[in-house]
């Protein structure tokens, strides 16, 4: 029987990514029967988290009386510690765990580089996912049979987000060869993803196969029509149309004048009801022409930016910028890309600063929907380009929506689409009260009833759920389940979503108690969409609530600075001004919950925090007097408020309930 040792070093190592192989300092160690094989591979991918005894016996022998799968289940564990050794399973009686410090799993050390996103560290990612997790483990029971399918699918687009992140890398620093390689392995792992087939044909373009990328597009075509009666969505179609726009220019003598012309798979491009919008290329007006690169480089970073927003249709560079210097008006040009709207600007330099204005027009109405300028010292050039680009795309977006919303709030109530009823629920899913969110939840069932498989519609409903409770609003008794289930269906179904992601990520965290998975899906929400304040806010207050403080706070002033008008303003406040509770910047927090709570009066936590602080900051009457007001309008008690437990760390909790006790609030 093995035992611990006081070296760091792991006594056996678990590679569950492709066939189950456990391994100990002496070599193989086998297992008995597949049952216990897939109670340590369960073990070991849920730890370091405690599981319950009856999850386990239900896991694996469901199908059985209830004292024989207990039975079963106390024979198994005593077989592990026979084999690992006794440390190596933790239990209090109702729960077991595995030591982690004891048995190294290759998932845990997978998903950590995958979370570390360099270049190095998804390469070795790719290189430790030998295919489908525990691929030689069958158990005849259908909890494991969920369980594992779904671990399974999960882990699977992990590494096929990892392998196109990681080609992405490749194609940006110029390794066009070891890109194109690295979407091969992509698509070998799942020919229906099309941003592996995207990153195909962009790899084929930069060594200088345009011809071929085109006719692997076309191979695209077919594949989709054949498997999912579907031809390829917008990205992938704009995709192929700068490429050929692109082969076009390549090909014609250089003398020859070709009339401004959008491809006809582009021009054809169904856009639906989403707001569709071109970048028109930004003008240098410093007189320099050393800086018409600078201005360039910051529209496409703004086209390839906003691209990443899932409710947005962009037109690809390759269009925008071909219509450069043609002398069409914005009219024209949007008239002839069939967009709604045209996001226009100019850079100038002076001195040592660069000044970039940006406006935002509805092309139907030629009113300007949002106009801003950013000045920025001049100094790294490609710091300074990135900076720009996302400050512009994070806000443009919202600008966007609010217009949409607007548009549909002005319709008829008898001729609502399942997106206008979308569109009027997002009006009170961010107003931040009870009444608000209900009616965001009803209008978001209307809409579902017309188009049950909307990504961002499931998303936003879920997101309702969860924060009903916070805010008093009535949800069903199954309302933590139910906007679990619905977060999972929107990643299920578009798996490049990062609204999805953060959804789904902040549910796992919240009501499921998932606290490593809710974070690693948040953490992907922002890798799909760096300009996503709401990536960057959700985040931030996983961190908060988990105790990651202090990067915490540096991800919720990201999403501050990326969206300073934004509706969900108080809710990262209140993340702020908790954090600082936490790290006993009290004053700090005083200032953040004072700023939540002006921005939504009726924010019930950022009262809380706000008093907490107070009473940290030795401000008893403050402190007292916020707690009267706040009972007034919504009566708390610290039952309530350890139910809701905002803070996950017992010493911070304990430290935050005394706080609330001392400002006046009733046990």
């Amino acid at each position: 029987m093995a035992k611990a040792t006081s070296t760091s070093r792991p006594n056996f190592t678990l590679s569950l990514l492709g066939r189950f192989v456990l391994t100990g300092r002496d070599g193989a160690v086998s297992l008995p029967n597949k049952k216990l094989a897939g109670l340590l591979a369960f073990l070991a991918c849920m730890a370091p988290h405690p599981q319950s005894r009856e999850k386990l016996s239900t896991l694996l022998w469901g199908s059985h009386l209830d004292a024989q799968a207990k039975q079963n289940l106390r024979q198994a564990l005593f077989k592990l510690r026979q084999i690992l050794g006794q440390d190596a399973l933790q239990s209090d009686g109702e729960f077991v765990s595995l030591n982690a410090t004891l048995i190294a799993c290759d998932v845990s050390q997978f998903e950590g580089l995958v979370r570390e996103g360099s270049r190095d560290a998804l390469s070795a990612a790719a290189d430790l996912y030998r295919g489908r997790m525990a691929d030689d483990i069958s158990v005849g029971e259908e909890s494991w049979s969920e369980w594992v399918t779904g671990e399974r699918e999960r882990l699977s687009e992990l590494a096929l987000g990892a392998l196109v992140t990681l080609g992405e890398l490749e194609l940006s620093e110029g390794r066009a060869e070891q890109a194109l390689r690295v979407g091969q392995r992509a698509n070998a792992l799942n020919d229906m993803r099309e941003d592996s087939h995207r990153l195909i044909m962009r790899a084929l373009s930069a060594t200088g196969r345009t011809a071929e990328a085109l006719k692997y597009y076309r191979d695209i075509v077919a594949l989709l029509k054949r498997e999912l009666s579907t031809e390829p969505d917008l990205a992938t179609k704009s995709l192929a149309a700068e490429l050929r726009s692109n082969h076009a220019q390549d090909v014609v003598p250089a003398a020859a004048e070709v009339a401004p012309e959008v491809s006809p798979p582009l021009a054809l491009i169904m856009h639906g009801e989403k707001p569709s919008l071109v970048v028109l290329p930004f003008r240098n007006m410093g007189g320099d022409p050393e800086q018409n690169y600078f201005a360039d480089g910051v529209t496409a970073d703004i086209i390839t930016a906003l691209s990443r927003f899932r409710e947005l249709v962009v037109i690809a560079h390759g269009s925008s910028f071909a219509l450069r210097d043609k002398g069409m008006t914005s009219q024209q040009i949007a008239q002839q890309l069939g967009v709604q709207y045209v996001l226009s600007g100019h850079i100038r330099k002076a001195g040592s600063r660069i000044r970039v204005s940006a406006e935002l027009t509805h092309t139907g109405s030629e009113a300007q929907v949002w106009s801003d300028r950013y000045d920025r010292p001049l100094t790294d050039i490609f710091d300074l380009q990135d900076d720009v680009s996302s400050s512009v795309a994070a806000v443009v977006d919202p600008a966007v929506r609010s217009a949409e919303i607007q548009r549909a709030r002005r319709k008829p109530p008898t001729n609502l689409s399942a997106y206008d009823l979308y569109l009027r629920a997002l009006h009170h899913l961010w107003g931040g009260t009870r009444e608000d969110i209900a009616k965001a939840m009803d209008l978001l069932r209307q809409s579902l009833r017309l188009d049950p498989a909307r990504t961002p519609t499931l998303a936003a409903l879920a997101w309702g759920l969860v924060m009903a409770p916070p805010l008093g609003a009535h949800t069903p008794a199954d309302g933590a389940a139910e906007a679990l289930g619905l977060a999972r269906r929107a990643v299920e179904q578009d798996g490049t979503d990062a609204f999805a992601h953060a959804v789904y990520g902040f549910t796992l965290f919240g009501p499921a108690g998932d606290n490593d998975q809710g974070r690693i899906h948040a953490s992907e929400a922002v890798r799909l969409n760096p300009s996503s304040a709401f990536a960057w806010g959700v985040l931030g207050m996983i961190d908060s609530m988990a105790g990651e403080y202090e990067n915490a706070v540096a991800c919720l002033h990201r999403s501050l600075v990326l969206s300073p008008y934004d509706s969900m303003l108080h809710l990262w406040m209140t993340g702020l001004t908790a954090s600082c509770f936490a790290l006993g910047r009290h004053e700090d927090g005083i200032a953040w919950a004072r700023k939540s709570v002006r921005h939504n009066p009726g924010n019930g936590t950022g009262h809380r925090m706000l008093a907490a602080n107070l009473v940290a900051a030795g401000r008893l009457e403050e402190a007292r007097e916020i707690t009267r007001r706040r009972d007034a309008a919504q009566k708390t008690t610290i039952r309530d408020l350890r139910a809701m437990r905002f803070f996950k760390q017992n010493d911070v909790l304990e430290r935050y309930l005394s706080a609330q006790q001392v400002a006046g609030v009733a046990d």
